[in-house]
C-alpha cells in the first residue's frame, strides 16, 4: 500500500511539473509571437501606435496575472511591468527609424527579447523564492535597453517633431525613475531601506539628461552617454550593496563600456 501511494503521488508530481515544464516553453513563444505581430503591425499602420500597444501589454498582463499563481502582487506586476516597458520604448523606437530594413532587424530583436524574457522568468520566478540567476541577470540588460531606447525616443522626438525639453524630461523622469524601482525591486532590495540610494541615482540621472541634450551630437550617441550614467548610478551602485562587484568583473565591463565609448564618440558628428 504505501508502493501504490508513493507511485500515484509521484505521478501527480510528474505531471505537474511536466505540464509547467509546456508552460514554460509554449507561453514565452506565444508572448513573443504578440509582440512581433503587435511591432508589424505598428511598423504597417504607424497610426495605430497610439492604442495598439497598451492593448498588447493588457493581454501580457493578463497572461501573467494568471501564470504566477504563487507571486504577490506587486511581484507580478514588476514582472510584467519589465519586459513591457522594454515593448513600449521598441514601439516609439520604430518611429524614429527611417530605413525599413533596420526597423524588421529592431522588430526581430524586440520580440527575441521577449520571447527569452518570459522564458527566463516561467522557469525561476515561479520557485518559492527568487534568486538572482539568469532571469535577474536578463533584467539588467533588458533594464539598461530600455533606457537606452527612452533616452534615444525622447531626444529624437524633440529633433525631429520639435516637442518641448521640458514635457520630454517629464516623461525621463517618470521612465527611469520606474525602470530604478524595478530594477532594485528585482534585486529583492527594499525600497524603503535602500530610497536614499535609489532617489539620488534618479536625481542625477534627470539632471544628466538636460546636461547631454546640449551636446552636439546624434541623439543615438547622447542616449549612449545616459546609458553609462544609468550603469554607473544604477546598476553598479546597486551590485555594491549585493557585493557581487568582483574586480575581474568590473575590469571586464569598464573595457566594454569604454570601448562602446569611443566607438560612439568617435562616429558622432560634432561639427
Amino acid at each position: 500500500m504505501r508502493v501504490v501511494n508513493r507511485v500515484t503521488l509521484t505521478g501527480v508530481e510528474y505531471k505537474k511539473v511536466s505540464n509547467m515544464k509546456t508552460a514554460t516553453k509554449r507561453i514565452p513563444l506565444l508572448i513573443g509571437l504578440l509582440l512581433w505581430a503587435s511591432l508589424e503591425i505598428i511598423n504597417l499602420r504607424v497610426n495605430y501606435i497610439y492604442w495598439w500597444p497598451f492593448l498588447a501589454a493588457v493581454a501580457v498582463f493578463i497572461i501573467a496575472w494568471l501564470i504566477l499563481v504563487n507571486r504577490t502582487w506587486l511581484d507580478k506586476i514588476i514582472i510584467w511591468f519589465i519586459p513591457t516597458f522594454n515593448f513600449l520604448v521598441w514601439c516609439g523606437f520604430l518611429s524614429i527609424i527611417n530605413s525599413s530594413l533596420m526597423r524588421q532587424l529592431f522588430i526581430i530583436i524586440a520580440a527575441v527579447s521577449g520571447w527569452w524574457y518570459w522564458r527566463q522568468a516561467l522557469k525561476e520566478v515561479t520557485a518559492k523564492e527568487i534568486a538572482l540567476g539568469q532571469w535577474w541577470r536578463t533584467v539588467n540588460i533588458i533594464d539598461a535597453l530600455s533606457i537606452w531606447l527612452l533616452a534615444a525616443i525622447l531626444y529624437g522626438w524633440q529633433s525631429f517633431l520639435g516637442w518641448s525639453i521640458w514635457w520630454l524630461w517629464l516623461i525621463w523622469l517618470l521612465g527611469s525613475g520606474l525602470i530604478l524601482f524595478a530594477d532594485y525591486y528585482a534585486s529583492r532590495l527594499s525600497f524603503i531601506t535602500h530610497w536614499p540610494i535609489i532617489t539620488a541615482a534618479w536625481l542625477i540621472l534627470g539632471q544628466l539628461f538636460m546636461v547631454i541634450y546640449f551636446l552636439p551630437s546624434s541623439n543615438f550617441v547622447l542616449a549612449y552617454l545616459l546609458l553609462l550614467a544609468y550603469y554607473v548610478f544604477g546598476q553598479l551602485s546597486r551590485d555594491s550593496i549585493l557585493k557581487i562587484n568582483t574586480k575581474k568583473r568590473l575590469r571586464y565591463q569598464m573595457i566594454a563600456l569604454a570601448l562602446g565609448l569611443i566607438l560612439v564618440m568617435g562616429t558622432a558628428k560634432w561639427f
